[in-house]
């Protein structure tokens, strides 16, 4: 397959602040971002670039930790799905033009010259999760059923190529939260008795399992989830952010973290960025924001409430933004306590977004 050529879908502005570097990326007619993920100790971003007469083009970005950019072009396909395989190289699932049908393909984003035109599967609609020793894993669990189970697709691996896909269904119950670390897969759901915490593996067998009684009945996401060493999970009630902390011999304790007041609408996958150390994502009815948890430690929590930016809550510092009703879009880590946030503005704008933000940051 051909590689994506290089192209200049931006008009580049770098800027120095406090907080890290600014990178502002200005597209002629209209950007919207659609998803990104580490490239070594860099952020790689797939966005729809459009031109003045409506349509658009599937655009990668690279963003070095300098905020220096470099975008590549797409030949054919829409809808990505980026992803790394077992080996850390960096994926993609897309769907080429078809007039009869919409089959997605997995392919390398870059360094195709050894690869063919793969046969096209039914796409998985899901989200990346990590890998394992030989498969990438997605997940998906339909948040508006109450019967219908999660599905998971293990992309198989070998010789660094594409082997098979696998389409699971996960036992119930459903509306799980997806852990993987040193190679294991790791379930939580709420269960009518607790929380279930189960590890499967690849194909979805259940290897092993136990019900855990918490302090609180709901909880958010995962930072960390182990039978053998203390497990986090985040938790929150009426903008009262927590950890609860379960010991390998099911004894639980809640860690209070902060208080912002509002309750969250949502929350995305945890983003490990060093041992023990996760960034979350958030957004509520007054604004959205990310925070970073060591263990049950809170280090820093951004909101955007009441600000034209985001306020660190528990320093008071604001990062300033020329812009209102920022969102932030994704967040990536890039070296050992440090990652990168996209920001892109609100829909409520009425007007095609023309810009996209992007902050890198060190927290050493």
């Amino acid at each position: 397959m051909k590689n994506p050529d290089q192209i200049h879908s931006f008009q580049s502005t770098i800027k120095k602040t406090d907080f890290g570097i600014l990178t502002t990326l200005l597209s002629e007619a209209g950007v919207s971002a659609h998803g990104s993920i580490s490239y070594g100790d860099k952020t790689l971003m797939a966005n729809y670039v459009y031109n003045k007469s409506g349509t658009y083009k599937l655009v990668y970005t690279i963003i070095d930790k300098n905020g220096n950019a470099e975008s590549f072009v797409e030949d054919d396909g829409i809808l990505p799905t980026l992803f790394l395989s077992p080996n850390q190289e960096n994926y993609v699932s897309l769907v080429p033009y078809h007039p009869d049908k919409e089959l997605e393909i997995s392919i390398p984003v870059f360094n195709r010259e050894n690869t063919d035109l793969p046969k096209g599967n039914r796409p998985f609609t899901g989200k990346f999760i990590g890998t394992t020793d030989q498969f990438s894993i997605f997940h998906e669990a339909d948040i508006w059923s109450e019967t219908k189970p999660d599905k998971m697709l293990s992309i198989e691996f070998k010789n660094d190529a594409v082997k098979k896909k696998h389409n699971i269904k996960i036992d119930l119950p459903r509306n799980n939260k997806i852990f993987i670390n040193n190679g294991e897969i790791h379930l939580l759901a709420n269960d009518k008795k607790g929380w279930l915490h189960r590890q499967i593996d690849e194909l979805g067998n259940v290897i092993r399992e136990r019900l855990i009684n918490p302090n609180k009945e709901w909880f958010w996401e995962i930072l960390s989830l182990s039978f053998d060493e203390n497990s986090y999970i985040l938790c929150e009630e009426e903008g009262k952010i927590s950890v609860e902390v379960i010991s390998p011999d099911l004894h639980c304790t809640t860690t209070d973290i902060a208080d912002i007041g509002d309750e969250f609408f949502n929350t995305w996958q945890p983003v490990k960025m060093a041992e023990n150390t996760f960034i979350i994502q958030f957004n509520g009815e007054f604004g959205n924001g990310w925070f970073t948890i060591k263990n049950d430690e809170l280090l820093e929590l951004f909101y955007s409430k009441n600000e034209k930016g985001y306020k660190n809550i528990m320093t008071d510092e604001i990062i300033p933004m020329d812009k209102e009703n920022l969102i932030s879009s994704s967040i990536n880590k890039t070296e050992e306590n440090s990652y990168a946030v996209i920001f892109y503005l609100s829909d409520s704008q009425k007007i095609k977004n023309k810009e996209l933000l992007i902050l890198n940051r060190s927290l050493t």
